[in-house]
């Protein structure tokens, strides 16, 4: 008899844990739909579309491989491995409490960004992007229905196992940050000529140029003399400079104004690279005023920067901030490349 009570009791566990998992099994699909964040694939990711208030950011990537920023400059190929390591590993931590449900989802359609993410051409994924939780180690995000553009009903803290900070620093929406910050990225059998130019200074200027076959010409500027005495080595390491160099930043401190007066007065000097297509690559250099309070040896202020200076691209358009320590090194004067 007990054995039969006993097995009665069983079956109707059994037969209760089954119903629930049936019952709960429509659910666990409509749950997975809220909470699946991460994008399998991300080599197949061809565009992220990301949107604050006024602002959006189209990446797209490019038949070559590469990827722009709005249409009009190429990536920043660190940013963007960020974004997509994060699109691939982006997991749950914990769901949102339902008291918090409707505050958290109101403040990510008034605060967040969208992210849209696009695979072959076709939008496959969308949610929203929201602040960090309290203590540092998470953050909100909501899913948006892909039929109605809406926000799901749950919100989430999402975060990268094993991996801190906020995932929101990665889709972030400032489109200078966001673009590449190449100056200079040659391989040096693809430079036809390197042109320096020193405006206050004009004798100490020189071209180099390549004639194929280890031969190489050096040429002063005011005088049109050629160099004697050329040391090959001395010049393959100065090309190899130029495989690449990166501005630190986009200049923030100064105003229109002073940029157009910058732009107007005389640089430090002027680097023009010409590569075997007949494409100039036109950059010139200024001294950065001292705006951090940098001491001499006396402990008086000195009047510039020590280990900055100012950059005009080539498009005319953008003044960057590069490091002495990095571009002095394709700035030296002509008689380095004679032979000691």
């Amino acid at each position: 008899m007990k054995r039969n009570k006993f097995a009665i009791i069983t079956a109707i566990l059994l037969g209760s844990i089954a119903a629930w998992f049936y019952i709960n099994n429509g659910k666990g699909t409509i749950n997975q739909s809220f909470r699946n964040f991460a994008v399998e694939d991300p080599t197949s990711v061809d565009k992220i579309i990301l949107k604050k208030s006024k602002i959006t950011i189209f990446l797209e990537k490019q038949t070559s491989g590469s990827w722009t920023v709005n249409g009009k400059y190429p990536a920043n190929n660190n940013s963007l491995k960020s974004l997509l390591y994060t699109l691939k590993n982006i997991d749950i931590k914990e769901p949102i409490g339902k008291s918090e449900q409707d505050s958290i989802i109101k403040e990510l359609l008034e605060k967040g960004t969208i992210c849209e993410i696009y695979q072959n051409h076709e939008l496959t994924k969308a949610y929203y992007v929201g602040k960090e939780i309290s203590d540092h180690s998470g953050t909100y995000m909501v899913l948006i229905d892909l039929k109605t553009m809406q926000p799901s009903a749950k919100s989430f803290v999402t975060y990268i196992p094993g991996v801190e900070g906020n995932l929101a620093a990665n889709y972030f929406i400032e489109e200078k940050a966001w673009r590449d910050h190449t100056v200079f990225h040659y391989h040096s059998t693809d430079i036809k000529s390197v042109k320096m130019e020193v405006p206050l200074y004009p004798e100490a200027g020189y071209e180099l140029e390549l004639k194929g076959n280890n031969n190489y010409q050096i040429t002063i500027l005011p005088t049109k003399q050629v160099l004697n005495n050329l040391d090959t080595s001395a010049v393959k390491q100065y090309l190899s400079y130029f495989e690449q160099l990166n501005f630190e930043n986009f200049e923030s401190d100064l105003t229109s104004t002073q940029i157009n007066l910058l732009v107007k007065s005389s640089p430090l000097n002027i680097l023009t690279v010409t590569d075997n297509e007949g494409i100039v690559n036109k950059v010139c250099f200024y001294p950065l005023k001292n705006l951090h309070n940098i001491l001499d040896k006396n402990g008086k202020p000195l009047k510039f920067d020590p280990e900055r200076m100012l950059a005009l691209l080539s498009n005319g358009k953008d003044v960057v901030v590069v490091k002495f320590y990095e571009f002095g090194k394709i700035m030296p004067p002509a008689s380095y490349f004679q032979r000691k």
